[in-house]
């Protein structure tokens, strides 16, 4: 076999009772198939073949590329009057030997990018669709086959729009060496106006003028674009550090506001001797008093009977940062050494802050 036809297949005579038999299309049937015709396809119920859902269209939705992917020796694919408006991209990738193509009466809005991959196109019939324009690749596609075979275009019947988009169509049509089934189409115009594209080819400047401010306020927008693009990277890369820092102090502080409700103290004081009456005197007033910081002084907070080791541990371990005040009497004392060494090891844990040392205290 290597003609299907059944074309108008809609006739009331026909029917599962005079006709009581059922056609399967298998891979095997259709292997040497070159040739369908399916124009105005309503089978259903008439014992030929049963559509599940009487649309082709649906078909192509439901099976997509696997649709006809066995028909590789189809040289005619009529396919006109189906309400066709899915089309895959590779629907007809495996028909690698198609040369005439009838989609007629159909909804498709554009023509599938995808033919310009078949060689051997020589009629492509896409009257009474959608189209409102056609793209370059396939135009470009069109007039390879041209030089390749000689190429029979039809278009009539769509909705071409006469626009700035569409500059580049009408010149072709009027231009190219296809074999159009019309050089004059019908098209509208932006105000609604229908002309033929004849009209619009002989009144292009006239017609278009606009199309060229379009164009240098694209090519202006553009430029001002990329140079405010450049521009605003060239203030970043030189602010570079100073945002990177910034963005740094916003996620500490955030961060330290959330760390500092789990410390008891602000501050651990370390010191030794007689230091203690300016950090009563200053300190104190200074921080606790004008800056609202909780220190803690060990001959003023260190509670009678624990260890001493072990609460200076504790606190530190509870403070967000420590101060040592250096004096002569911080240098001997061993108490003060233990607190420095404990200072390094929460700093190593990521439970202090910071420290500072003072050599010699100053008023504040």
């Amino acid at each position: 076999m290597t003609t299907i036809n059944v074309g108008h297949v809609s006739d009331l005579s026909i029917d599962s009772v005079e006709l009581p038999y059922a056609l399967t299309i298998t891979p095997d049937l259709v292997r040497n198939l070159k040739t369908i015709c399916i124009v105005n396809l309503d089978l259903s119920d008439n014992g030929i073949v049963d559509y599940k859902q009487a649309s082709l269209n649906d078909g192509i939705r439901h099976h997509g590329n696997w649709l006809f992917k066995d028909l590789r020796s189809v040289e005619l694919l009529d396919i006109s009057e189906n309400n066709i408006w899915y089309f895959p991209d590779e629907l007809l990738n495996a028909m690698s030997n198609l040369s005439s193509l009838y989609i007629s009466k159909n909804l498709l809005a554009s023509i599938p990018v995808q033919l310009n991959s078949h060689t051997n196109i020589k009629i492509l019939d896409f009257k009474n669709n959608l189209l409102t324009s056609v793209s370059s690749t396939i135009t470009n596609w069109a007039d390879w086959m041209q030089q390749l075979y000689g190429m029979t275009f039809k278009l009539d019947g769509n909705a071409f729009e006469c626009n700035c988009n569409n500059v580049d169509f009408i010149r072709l049509i009027h231009t190219t060496k296809v074999d159009l089934d019309s050089r004059p189409y019908n098209c509208k115009l932006s105000n609604g106006t229908v002309i033929d594209t004849l009209i619009a080819y002989n009144y292009l400047h006239d017609l278009f003028a606009d199309c060229r401010h379009t164009v240098w306020l694209t090519l202006a927008s553009t430029l001002l674009s990329t140079f405010f693009t450049i521009s605003l990277l060239l203030v970043v890369y030189r602010k570079r550090w100073k945002i990177i820092f910034s963005i740094y102090g916003i996620i500490r502080r955030k961060v330290e506001r959330k760390v500092r409700k789990s410390y008891q103290y602000d501050m651990y004081m370390s010191y030794e001797g007689e230091v203690v009456i300016w950090i009563k005197d200053v300190l104190v007033p200074k921080l606790e008093t004008e800056w609202g910081l909780t220190l803690c002084i060990k001959d003023r907070d260190f509670l009678i009977g624990p260890s001493l080791a072990d609460t200076e541990a504790e606190s530190i371990k509870n403070s967000r940062s420590i101060i040592f005040l250096i004096t002569p009497e911080f240098k001997s004392s061993r108490d003060c050494l233990f607190e420095l060494d404990r200072a390094k090891y929460e700093k190593i844990a990521k439970n202090l802050a910071y420290y500072c040392h003072y050599k010699r205290y100053y008023n504040i």
